[in-house]
């Protein structure tokens, strides 16, 4: 196997182009300097093409040439930034906004989800202010609002605010996420505050896709018997996982084949595996039927992406298998690795903030791993056996698409499932099958006898793929828990895959041993961080709504203590994340009462000691109190919606921090931040960040 640079010219281009993304993503620069810079670079690179004399001014130009890609891809993200979006809509004062919603109604416990692109803002004066940006919207649940659809014009009560950041270690940062999707506010709106003006005022295009999509998803709860089997179906054909029981989805989870429930490439090559292999049949006698078999494909394949709702990786893989049959036809030499930078490329084009997805990212690593692994994986090992070759063939796939996405799913999740290699001996032939008769019922659901025959069929492989998850979910240690590394492994990681890479290409010993030293090299700085983190004694102030949490960690244990008990949700979604940065192999969680006498947490009335540090809470029935002299403590915190004096604060206390708790309501934090800024005191505000402290 052989990859040559000249040979792909689109991987040249798109290399730098990301470059610039993600280093001008930690950047702002304004666009009118970058500009400036831009038409600069492409001034010299222009002179250098002219003034091409030998060797040297050819890689000079080449350079020069990299450098305006990279500045190219700086100014595609930067203007993306919402601090280089004159006409977005936060810049402007106003009462009320019309907006076209965008998305389709998400339904919550209590409220609808959606995004509202704001079009307009009306002013105190009536008057209409052209606006632009996208806002997250939560409305109150209402049957009056339920039937709000994509392309509907809204007119709205303006009170936007910023979506709220982490607040606590190893929290999923939500914030990012969105500023990734362009959207950078938020806000709750009840069904009095939101009224429509016109249905179905545009986006046309989008509204046909989700209508056709729930049709669709009409059909398999027609044809399509037991309500588990159908949420498959529709999990597995379009995307959707609101109905999957909850747990058959951690049981797809666990076994490490939850891909199979989201949209993407792998769906798309199971569509174009089947056509291909169906119209093989028809010989290519002339080019007319090459051409015919290009556009029906093709077709098929985009249609499929229409109905699914444009989920993100599905474009995705129609692009690149788009790419691959049009080089097919041209008869052009298509490389995989080329076709792979020109998918990207154009999703780039078309969005740079792309590349920050998470599905982006492990999409385009996996068919990386793909092209460059499997066939010497394969060769590895060969067999007579058609089943076994066959399983062989799947696994040396499956192997090859982990080897560069391993590390970033254990970056993000934080585990490993250890089964993966045996559940897709069966998850993956199961889910083609079934997204095929899913397919088929679609098509001749207007045939209700076919479509019955159909339905019974694919309701069975559904109940057989069902039990054989639930089987391998059964299994022991079938998941590695809590798992971390570094951004800085990460990069060590990727590299050492990277020079990995080399070597197959290449097979040049040099990379191998490069390789293993950097792998080495990641071992030991995990090592390390685990005996360092594990020695450490630290004090955790979490920002949790509603309650104030103070967690211990100390060995690998952590000891976590609240005034009331916690939800194992709010356990799971505030706390839990962080026990893999601390390295806690174990909690405890501890309520906090008048008589709590340990070794290590004392609690009295008012007063909180944890070790070395002491607490002093101001509630409801002793802010009138005074000391003779002030108290002293480490925190003094205002919780359970006190009452505020400052000069009773001032006179009768000296501490060392000022603390809101996050047990207070948002009235009353709006209060003690307006007091306490207005007094130039300093404090910490648990309700938007939580507290570390090393003892």
């Amino acid at each position: 196997m052989q990859y040559k640079l000249s040979h792909l010219p689109l991987l040249k281009i798109t290399l730098p182009l990301i470059a610039g993304i993600g280093c001008f993503n930690f950047l702002n620069i304004p666009l009118a300097y970058l500009l400036v810079f831009i038409f600069v670079l492409l001034f010299a690179v222009f002179l250098s093409h002219l003034n091409i004399r030998n060797p040297y001014s050819k890689k000079g130009n080449a350079i020069l040439v990299y450098v305006f890609l990279f500045f190219v891809g700086g100014l595609m993200i930067s203007n993306k930034k919402i601090s280089n979006q004159a006409t977005h809509f936060r810049n402007s004062k106003g009462q009320f906004a019309k907006g076209i919603i965008s998305k389709p109604l998400e339904e919550k416990e209590k409220t609808y989800k959606t995004v509202v692109a704001v079009e307009q803002i009306i002013d105190s004066l009536n008057k209409m202010i052209p606006v632009s940006g996208n806002l997250l919207v939560y409305i109150q649940k209402d049957s009056t609002l339920a039937n709000l659809s994509i392309g509907d014009e809204v007119l709205f009560h303006l009170k936007s605010k910023e979506v709220d950041g982490t607040k606590n270690p190893g929290q999923f940062d939500y914030k990012n996420y969105l500023q990734h999707k362009s959207i950078y506010q938020q806000q709750y709106l009840t069904k009095a505050e939101i009224t429509l003006i016109q249905k179905h005022k545009t986006l046309w295009f989008k509204r046909i896709s989700h209508s056709i999509g729930m049709y669709v998803q009409s059909i398999l709860r027609k044809y399509i018997p037991k309500q588990e089997n159908f949420a498959l179906a529709d999990g597995i054909l379009l995307g959707h996982r609101a109905d999957i029981d909850v747990e058959l989805y951690n049981a797809f989870a666990y076994t490490g084949i939850l891909h199979i429930l989201s949209v993407s490439g792998l769906h798309v090559g199971i569509i174009y595996g089947m056509l291909v292999f169906l119209l093989s049949f028809i010989k290519d006698k002339n080019k007319k039927i090459k051409i015919a078999k290009f556009v029906f494909i093709v077709g098929f394949i985009w249609i499929f992406t229409f109905v699914t709702g444009f989920s993100a990786a599905c474009v995705r893989a129609a692009i690149l298998f788009s790419l691959m049959n049009f080089g097919k036809l041209s008869k052009e030499h298509v490389t995989n690795l080329n076709l792979l930078a020109g998918s990207a490329l154009l999703q780039l084009l078309i969005d740079p903030n792309n590349l920050f997805d998470i599905g982006f990212q492990l999409s385009y690593l996996a068919m990386l791993g793909l092209f460059i692994f499997t066939k010497p994986i394969y060769a590895l090992y060969y067999s007579n056996n058609k089943l076994i070759d066959s399983i062989w063939q799947l696994w040396s796939a499956s192997i090859a698409a982990q080897l560069f996405t391993v590390p970033l799913s254990i970056y993000y999740f934080g585990n490993f499932p250890t089964y993966f290699l045996l559940a897709n001996i069966f998850a993956i032939p199961l889910s083609a099958v079934i997204l095929w008769l899913s397919v088929g019922l679609g098509m001749f659901s207007f045939i209700p006898f076919i479509a019955n025959i159909i339905g019974w069929l694919d309701s069975l492989v559904i109940s057989i793929f069902i039990q054989l998850t639930y089987f391998f979910s059964s299994l022991p240690l079938g998941k590695l828990y809590n798992l971390y590394i570094s951004k800085v492994q990460l990069v060590i990681l990727l590299i050492a895959i990277l020079l990995l890479a080399f070597f197959v290409i290449q097979r040049k010993v040099k990379f191998v041993i490069a390789c293993m030293s950097l792998f080495l090299v990641s071992i030991f700085i995990s090592y390390a961080y685990n005996i360092r983190q594990v020695g450490k004694q630290e004090l955790i102030l979490y920002s949790v709504p509603k309650h104030f949490v103070l967690a211990l960690n100390k060995n690998g244990q952590q000891f976590i203590y609240s005034k009331d008990s916690l939800p194992q949700k709010t356990i799971d979604y505030s706390i839990k994340n962080s026990h893999r940065i601390y390295r806690i192999s174990d909690y405890q969680t501890i309520l906090l009462k008048d008589s709590l006498n340990t070794k290590e947490v004392m609690s009295d009335k008012d007063v909180l000691l944890v070790q070395n540090k002491s607490f002093y809470f101001l509630k409801k029935d002793n802010t009138r109190k005074v000391f003779p002299s002030p108290l002293k403590v480490d925190y003094l915190v205002l919780s359970e919606n006190c009452f505020l004096n400052i000069e009773s604060v001032k006179a009768n206390y000296e501490y060392k921090q000022l603390l809101i708790s996050s047990d207070n309501d948002n009235y009353h934090i709006r209060i003690y931040r307006k007091l306490l800024d207005e007094n130039g005191m300093k404090y910490l505000d648990l309700s938007e960040k939580s507290l570390v402290v090393e003892l």
